[in-house]
């Protein structure tokens, strides 16, 4: 039987985070019934204790303090073997300092709407560890025994500094069907091909991605009768970068001296916006005072702003 006593309430060591801490201290010992090396039955006191090992281990805040547990686990020493082991206790996991009930606080603390970072701070744990909390328990929930839906949707977004992961998505319903840690080939063909049959594939007549060239060969292998549908978003994000991009060439080259090219260089800067609008959201008739151009309907501005250039 193991037993744990607790004793008293002292005052931690400074910690460099401004929340304040306290721990506990406390004993582990039991009489073990065999070696945890050799598995020899403990008979005639061939098992012996043989001194103590402190563990300091991260356990759930108590209040408003982080809260540490300073165990003294006993150490036995088999004569069988001649090897000692450490008292095992159920409340972390075996080589690890952060106790099981933290680890779970973590992942219950991922239901509200706030940061990795605000959690790890909670629970006095880094926030790689509560991202591997989060990354064991979804891989617990997971399944995959639905059925592909016809119309696929590929993204990425960015989840760390230069990293970025690869999202899955029905389209109709739009629920997310999983997320991959990593949005390369050899990942994605990996995870279809894994749990996903051919026939279930075969199953797909649609994938939106965005201008990645490098998921339409995944696409094509993985999906033999699906259409790739590039996204609009992006083909309208492309081309208003393309028209910004000849606009600020535009605008520097009437960077001069000349009185005119100034009074041309400082409407396109002042006034790109317009540049940008729908026709169909520019009025020709509603009179509005626009600075260096004076009191003009907006199409009139975005005319006149793109007579200075043929290219524009």
């Amino acid at each position: 039987m193991k037993i744990l006593f607790l004793k008293r309430i002292v005052p931690a060591r400074a910690q460099r985070t401004v929340m304040p801490a306290h721990s506990l201290k406390g004993t582990l010992t039991y009489t073990p019934t065999h070696c945890d090396r050799c598995h020899a039955e403990n008979e005639d006191y061939t098992i012996i204790k043989n001194g103590t090992k402190t563990s300091t281990i991260v356990i759930p805040a108590g209040g408003t303090k982080k809260t540490y547990l300073e165990l003294r686990k006993q150490r036995f020493y088999c004569k069988q073997c001649q090897t000692t082991f450490v008292a095992k206790t159920s409340l972390v996991n075996k080589g690890c300092f952060i106790s099981k009930d933290t680890c779970l606080q973590a992942v219950i603390k991922t239901a509200e709407a706030r940061s990795i970072k605000d959690i790890a701070r909670d629970c006095a744990v880094s926030p790689t560890t509560v991202q591997r909390e989060i990354n064991k328990a979804s891989q617990a929930l997971q399944t995959y025994n639905r059925p592909l839906p016809e119309n696929l949707s590929f993204d990425e977004f960015k989840v760390a500094k230069g990293q970025l992961a690869f999202i899955y998505i029905d389209v109709a319903a739009g629920n997310i069907l999983d997320i991959l840690p990593q949005r390369d080939g050899r990942t994605i063909r990996n995870h279809f091909t894994t749990y996903y049959t051919f026939k279930q594939r075969k199953r797909v007549k649609t994938v939106s991605i965005d201008m990645n060239a490098s998921y339409q060969g995944v696409i094509k292998d993985l999906f033999p009768n699906a259409k790739i549908i590039i996204d609009r978003f992006h083909i309208v994000q492309l081309m208003t970068r393309a028209l910004n991009k000849t606009r600020i060439k535009i605008v520097q080259a009437f960077n001069t001296s000349n009185g005119e090219d100034q009074k041309k260089y400082r409407r396109l800067k002042r006034y790109w916006r317009l540049i940008l609008k729908p026709n169909e959201d520019l009025s020709s008739t509603a009179y509005k005072h626009y600075t260096l151009f004076g009191q003009l309907p907006s199409k009139s501005v975005v005319d006149t702003m793109l007579d200075y250039s043929d290219e524009l």
